[in-house]
């Protein structure tokens, strides 16, 4: 259980190997290929090598990869085949690759029918919704029965036109008649907004009916490219858009009838994905014209291996070597079945530096404990460990979505027993149910009856987990021969804080508290200012340094959320129960109690959990780690073979 130590390797070899090397570290996957760079590199290499890389060729690959994505995106809507929930990436095995590879003509001229069918489908949307848009605006005016090209005779001028809804169109016309009594108008449509107006003069009397229309807001409407009537109009431009749809059913015809390719897609996809990254990994070596040279990191047990599979097939040089002293490395963590869960924890806030101590270890049975307690009912921890363990047995998981279910399903473990230990089984709801004859007693004690007994409990768990930080950065600093530092920054604070602790408990424990505090206090006092040359500033920095005790104090008060949170989940279940329990337990009271149960314990066993999860977290985020971890840590990403869709046998890929 802890930091995997690292090596860095350099090899040197001939230019025309390289790529091989390369597919050979790539199988392996156990090598992180670093970017060597010039600013790591003596000004005498400098001059010998230039960076490796072939931009062009990367840059060729995400275009292909990503024209793939855009088919198989596409593909995946008309595909039929259903996908289960969690299903595994499938095995392609080297013949099925073989072929798919061998034969991409087939796949690419699937992948130029899609972008042709898309063009397609895209210009026929576009007149589709130029369609749509010219009936939605000639919609108001289809009651008209003079064509819309007509816009002016011999001796007389037609004209479209609206005015706001609020006109009085009844006045425009008395107006018209009485001042241009050669003219016409007629009221089309009205809406909210607006009145749709026909209105036909002589030119002679054109700049009288120009001044009246003025008045109301007059507003000519353009008929631009329309011949013939409103209705002829909307009529043709219904058929083009059912010709429109017509046509594109035909092209989903076609789309669908190629959506058994997505599968050979997915394939070529990541195959391109692994060419990419070995065209990609290339910018990070440097060159002359004969020969290459890599640099990397690899675990230590791996580094024999490593280097004796290189030697047996290529005429290479290479070294292998220790990290030199504060060189940072990349990390990966080693921990047993019980612990990698809840590694997830601290990547969530930061990997360790090479330089400290795995956490995980020390950190998990806290996270552990923490978290059922604050869940703290059985029923719910029987619940989280079945769908955790029937999700697990089924389905196959990598990464962080496997370390996250099996930390939840560790997690209802410690929540069932602390459910036990303190009578909560889905709250009181045997109580409710039989109306208070029969209750499941708690192992322990009961926290709705006396919270203040679990409060000082939570004081006293806190407790011990900060002692256990301290205790951690004790250990860090005898690790790295500062013993004295050790016992004056750990130790006596142990003697002080124990001392204080001693004192609230009364008695016989009073007295020897009194005397370790007084002990405690002046061994601090003495040595917390130790790096000050001034006999005055020692004397006063270590007086002050006193007063850090109230930050401890502060931290443990932390830990009453172990106390609310614990509580808050026996307390809604008991409110879910009781307005369950409300109609009684005929044919409706049944049916009321039953969705009450059912749908108000999943809300709060989910709300809970989150709160949980949150807030066990923050525990070991500040008052834990802030005892003694520093983190920074980058981690180790290992040069290898990397897929979306498939695993791919490695046995084809060269």
């Amino acid at each position: 259980m802890s930091i995997v130590k690292m090596n860095k390797i350099s090899v040197i070899g001939l230019d025309y190997e390289k790529e091989q090397i390369i597919d050979s570290l790539m199988k392996m996957g156990v090598v992180e290929i670093i970017d060597i760079g010039q600013n790591n590199m003596s000004e005498e290499l400098e001059r010998l090598v230039i960076p490796d890389g072939d931009e062009d060729a990367v840059a060729t690959f995400e275009n292909e990869i990503s024209r793939i994505k855009t088919a198989i995106d596409y593909l995946s809507k008309y595909n039929t085949k259903k996908k289960k929930l969690f299903e595994p990436k499938r095995v392609v095995g080297p013949d099925l690759l073989n072929r798919i590879i061998n034969n991409q003509d087939r796949l690419w001229n699937v992948v130029r029918q899609l972008d042709e069918y898309e063009e397609k489908l895209s210009g026929l949307k576009a007149e589709e919704n130029r369609h749509l848009n010219l009936i939605a605006s000639i919609e108001p005016w289809r009651l008209l029965t003079i064509p819309v090209d007509i816009v002016s005779t011999k001796s007389t001028t037609v004209l479209f036109a609206t005015v706001p809804a609020a006109v009085d169109t009844g006045e425009i016309e008395q107006n018209l008649y009485e001042q241009a009594p050669e003219s016409y108008l007629e009221v089309v449509n009205r809406d909210n907004d607006q009145s749709y107006l026909l209105l036909i003069y002589h030119k002679s009397v054109e700049e009288t009916v120009s001044g009246i229309m003025k008045q109301y807001g007059f507003n000519t409407v353009h008929f631009k490219g329309l011949n013939g009537t409103v209705e002829e109009n909307i009529k043709r431009s219904s058929k083009i858009i059912d010709d429109i749809e017509k046509q594109k059913k035909e092209i989903d015809k076609s789309i669908s009838a190629l959506a058994d390719e997505m599968d050979d897609l997915q394939v070529l996809y990541d195959y391109l994905a692994i060419e990419r990254d070995k065209k990609q990994v290339l910018s990070r070596l440097v060159k002359t014209d004969k020969v290459f040279m890599l640099e990397g990191w690899l675990p230590r047990d791996e580094s024999e291996k490593v280097k004796n599979h290189i030697l047996k097939h290529w005429d290479v040089v290479v070294e292998i070597r220790e990290p030199e002293k504060d060189e940072q490395y990349p990390i990966l963590l080693k921990n047993n079945r019980f612990v990698k869960p809840f590694e997830l924890v601290t990547e969530l806030f930061s990997l360790p530096n090479s330089n400290e101590i795995d956490p995980n270890a020390f950190m998990a049975p806290f996270f552990f404990f923490f978290f059922g307690l604050m869940v703290g009912d059985a029923g719910y921890g029987l619940l989280m460990v079945l769908g955790t363990g029937i999700i697990l047995r089924k389905f196959k998981f990598e990464g962080t979505i496997d370390k996250l279910i099996k930390l939840l399903f560790y997690c209802g473990i410690s929540t069932f027993a602390w459910g036990a230990l303190l009578g909560g089984w889905f709250g009181d709801v045997v109580s409710a149910v039989t109306g208070g004859a029969y209750t499941i007693k708690p192992i322990w004690f009961n926290p709705l009856e006396d919270p203040m007994k679990l409060l000082i409990w939570s004081f006293v768990f806190g407790v011990i987990h900060l002692f256990t930080g301290m205790g951690i950065n004790a250990y860090k600093q005898i690790r790295e021969g500062k013993i004295v530092d050790a016992i004056f920054d750990t130790g006596f604070w142990y003697i002080f804080l124990i001392g204080l602790m001693l004192l609230l408990a009364g008695g016989t424990f009073a007295v020897i508290g009194k005397y370790m505090a007084i002990i405690g206090a002046v061994l601090l006092v003495l040595t917390q200012g130790r790096s000050e040359k001034n006999i005055f500033k020692k004397f006063t920095k270590g007086l002050l340094s006193l007063y850090n005790s109230v930050g401890f104090f502060s931290d443990v008060l932390s830990y009453s959320r172990l106390l609310a949170l614990g509580l808050s989940t026996g307390v809604v279940a008991s409110v879910i129960n009781t307005i369950g329990t409300l109609f009684g337990f005929g044919p409706f009271g049944i049916v009321v109690f039953i969705v009450a149960f059912v749908v108000g314990s999943l809300f709060n066993m989910l709300i809970n959990v989150l709160g949980a999860y949150v807030h066990s977290s923050r525990l070991q985020y500040v008052e834990f780690f802030g005892k003694f971890y520093e983190g920074g840590g980058k981690a180790f990403e290992p040069f290898k073979i990397k897929t979306k869709y498939t695993n791919l046998d490695d046995r084809r890929i060269e």
